[in-house]
């Protein structure tokens, strides 16, 4: 039996994902769930999950790019809004983010992610990814060793043997804009992560999800993760990939992901399993 992580990412964007996702805990679908705690309501969302904290891994989805940010540090150098993701991507990249200023938020959502929880995350990654780029990475694992001496949450990796197939450039412009030089610092400094990691596609309907699961179950190996989003129906006005959310949803709610997991002989992992040596 191959064990694994199978991680709802957004929690906290929105009402219809939150809801999708504490459903999904109700059924005992998901193994983590990964939280934004920029939102107005992540406070009132944090009250519903707080239920499964003993359940399932809670953890931090540190959010540069949507919304607006809750240090002061961060209003004073970038504004009041989150800036794009290209525009991130390339600051990042040319090494022009204020590396202080990003440890300056981090310790913000996560201090509010203990508000709203009552404790530490789990782990922490991040929305689309940022974690991973230059800059942050750095101080990512600053603030990590500073605020984690004894407990220590793991951080996704999302390094990635790409072969070229369906979504191999989706998948190589992750590898390229960090998952390889993070995946050497979480080694280095000894720090819990996933081995193996899958669950990107382009959001599109065809083919249907089920498919593109199955083929994240054959590929994921023992200790991964595997990310999904999924959400109820939801305006695409505000999320652009509502309509894949619900079809996610719809997926994990139905017989046939249970029969794909036991078909690929796949089990979710026990909270926290990650944090106790199995990387």
């Amino acid at each position: 039996m191959k064990h694994i992580i199978l991680c709802a990412d957004d929690y906290g964007q929105s009402l219809p994902v939150s809801q999708a996702i504490i459903d999904l805990l109700k059924q005992k679908r998901l193994s983590a769930t990964s939280c934004m705690t920029t939102g107005a309501q992540w406070i009132s969302h944090a009250r519903m999950l707080q239920i499964f904290a003993d359940e399932v891994d809670t953890g931090l989805h540190f959010n540069l790019t949507e919304g607006t940010p809750l240090s002061e540090a961060y209003l004073r150098k970038y504004g009041k809004t989150f800036m794009s993701l290209p525009k991130l991507i390339i600051l990042a990249s040319i090494r022009l983010l204020d590396k202080n200023t990003i440890e300056k938020e981090l310790e913000a959502q996560l201090e509010q992610f203990v508000v709203g929880m009552g404790r530490e995350p789990d782990f922490i990654d991040g929305h689309q990814h940022i974690h991973q780029f230059p800059i942050i990475r750095e101080a990512l694992i600053t603030v990590y060793e500073r605020r984690y001496k004894n407990k220590k949450p793991y951080i996704r990796s999302t390094d990635q043997k790409v072969k070229p197939q369906k979504h191999f450039f989706k998948q190589l412009i992750i590898q390229l804009l960090g998952a390889r030089a993070l995946k050497r610092k979480l080694v280095q400094k000894n720090i819990p992560h996933n081995n193996s990691f899958e669950g990107i596609y382009p959001f599109s309907a065809h083919p249907p999800y089920s498919k593109n699961f199955r083929g994240f179950l054959e590929r994921v190996e023992e200790g991964g993760i595997i990310m999904c989003h999924p959400g109820l129906e939801g305006d695409l006005k505000i999320d652009p990939i509502a309509a894949a959310r619900y079809r996610e949803y719809q997926y994990f709610s139905s017989e046939q992901f249970l029969k794909d997991c036991e078909k690929e002989k796949v089990a979710l992992f026990e909270p926290s399993v990650l944090n106790e040596g199995i990387i």
